[in-house]
């Protein structure tokens, strides 16, 4: 036991300075006026999104980009609330705004890659830019992604957080939590190992989407699209972490225990897939899922577990203060402790639901 204790130590330690290094890599590029605009689709996939595509519309329509060279490609899919009636209302108000509707689930491609495919396969743009229909934008969003796309010939990985409009506990910790997931991958990007990124926040040229036969070879995959764009497009052209803040998206949070457990399961379902995809990722998911196991196990055993939890929490916090700093993100103190305290059960539970699979999606 010492000896497996010591090889899960020096394994994790090594990751968490691999991350904190990396973070020291990246460089923010302040947008500036591209003397030939090139024309861009933003491409969103809604289902049942009523109470946030209004906000978003808004948005995007205030985009400080030239509106006769960007169009905004809604894909309705199958929403039974008043999306559509929301959508054909953007539509007919906004010349930039595009409708397309799914009436029936595809026999052949997961849910969100058959929207995503279809809105893509119809833009007219050179550059794709995608988020979710739950985000909100800033004026310069789409200047900063495009920018990023053309001056790194890139496929470019945002920024996003979740935004705290209620003001509770339960938020703060999923705000640390899914920061702490982009802090690693950021990390690993910088040292030029581009694990994942989000689907709330990517810009990449159509034709590399095109290159790499679209969903085509994941068409069944109900999850992981934004990874899987980024591990195979950055082996074809370069990836880039977009740190300036006009880039940041903001999403919504889960309002609930149980659909929140139920999104990192689907998240960690993805996990088995980079064992062949990107190998150094899956190493890392697999390091910290056995040192918080070991954690668990040494306190629920009986044996001295504080040392390792203090390990852990000294080293993730450095993880998660660093990462505060490059991005200029506070984060609450009290709510870490907590996150901190839980992970060691967390952790493990997620990727052992993960790895059966089972976790309900929008059908």
């Amino acid at each position: 036991m010492p000896i497996i204790t010591t090889f899960c130590l020096i394994i994790y330690v090594f990751f968490i300075l691999f991350i904190i290094s990396g973070l020291f890599k990246h460089k923010n590029l302040q947008v500036a006026c591209l003397q030939d605009m090139p024309f861009v689709s933003v491409v969103i996939a809604a289902r049942n999104e009523e109470d946030f595509i209004s906000d978003l519309i808004t948005d995007l329509i205030a985009q400080e980009y030239p509106l006769e060279k960007l169009e905004v490609i809604i894909v309705n899919d199958r929403s039974n609330d008043s999306t559509l009636d929301i959508l054909n209302k953007a539509e007919n108000n906004y010349e930039l705004i595009k409708v397309i509707t799914v009436n029936e689930k595809s026999s052949d491609m997961a849910p969100k890659k058959h929207a995503l495919s279809l809105g893509i396969e119809s833009a007219k743009g050179e550059i794709i830019v995608l988020t979710d229909a739950d985000c909100r934008v800033g004026k310069l969003w789409v200047s900063s992604m495009v920018y990023s796309v053309i001056n790194q010939n890139s496929i470019v990985i945002g920024f996003s957080q979740i935004y705290n409009d209620f003001n509770n506990w339960f938020v703060e910790y999923q705000k640390i939590d899914f920061f702490s997931i982009i802090v690693a991958n950021t990390g690993s990007a910088g040292w030029g190992y581009f694990w994942s990124g989000t689907g709330q926040n990517l810009a990449f040229y159509k034709n590399d989407f095109n290159a790499i036969s679209g969903f085509n070879p994941v068409k069944n995959r109900i999850s992981g699209d934004d990874m899987y764009l980024v591990q195979k497009i950055s082996k074809i052209r370069n990836a880039y972490v977009n740190i300036d803040p006009n880039s940041f998206v903001k999403t919504s949070p889960m309002l609930g225990i149980k659909e929140f457990i139920n999104q990192r399961v689907r998240w960690s379902s993805n996990s088995k897939i980079n064992l062949k995809e990107a190998p150094a990722f899956f190493m890392f998911l697999i390091t910290m899922f056995f040192f918080n196991s070991l954690i668990l196990s040494f306190f629920l055993l009986g044996k001295p577990w504080m040392l390792l939890f203090l390990i852990k929490f000294i080293f993730d916090g450095a993880v998660v203060f660093l990462g505060g700093k490059l991005f200029n993100i506070k984060n609450s103190a009290w709510i870490y402790c907590l996150w901190s305290i839980m992970q060691p059960l967390y952790i493990p539970i997620i990727g052992l639901l993960g790895l059966r699979g089972k976790f309900s999606w929008k059908k």
